[in-house]
């Protein structure tokens, strides 16, 4: 007997989330990871290249890395498995949630985020479900955003470093400066060549 895939289900479930903006998005909650499983919700961030977010207990953790200092989640996706409860929210882990279409193709990797008065960048590393993630938002939850992950939705967010430091703050907008790709290079992903 075959193992069927039923996740396209989800897609459902994603497509179904109010659009977000693709280019001037905005910051509608900020959260620290004050401790083992324990979240803050606060109205403002302060994030360096140096320290990522401060005040954030990820520095220490063991994957921190300079690809991952800031995680975003977009907002609809985490309201929607939290069913509107903040705290719920929270948990998550994700230091901004964020009015503003996260996909790979809006967002490609090495995009700028201007936000507040800090400026942050797209990473190459993926932010997938954690088993944190699991226990928190069942299987249903990461079964839900790993298919949107795997459509190239982001569907559990991004992951940023730190390129300028600066202050962040709940209602902040959020705008997009993507990468120049050169000419050479986009004539060689066009259709036909």
């Amino acid at each position: 007997m075959g193992l069927f895939d039923f996740s396209f289900r989800f897609d459902f479930w994603f497509d179904g989330l109010p659009a977000s903006p693709r280019d001037d998005g905005s910051v509608r909650a900020c959260v620290l990871r004050t401790g083992r499983g324990e979240r803050a919700l606060v109205q403002s961030i302060t994030v360096s290249p140096t320290s990522g977010v401060h005040g954030d207990s990820w520095i220490n953790h063991p994957h921190s890395a300079p690809g991952n200092q800031v995680a975003l989640i977009n907002w609809h996706v985490i309201q929607s498995l939290a069913k509107g409860d903040a705290q719920r929210a929270a948990m998550s882990g994700d230091n901004l949630q964020v009015d503003l279409d996260l996909s790979e193709d809006n967002l490609p990797v090495g995009t700028r985020l201007f936000v507040g008065t800090a400026i942050l960048r797209v990473s190459e590393l993926d932010h997938r479900p954690c088993l944190a993630f699991f226990q928190r938002f069942g299987a249903a939850g990461a079964k839900k955003v790993a298919r949107a992950n795997r459509r190239g939705l982001r569907g559990r967010g991004l992951l940023c470093s730190v390129e300028k430091a600066g202050e962040i703050r709940v209602g902040d907008s959020l705008r997009a400066e993507r990468p120049v790709v050169p000419m050479l290079a986009r004539a060689a992903a066009s259709p036909g060549h």
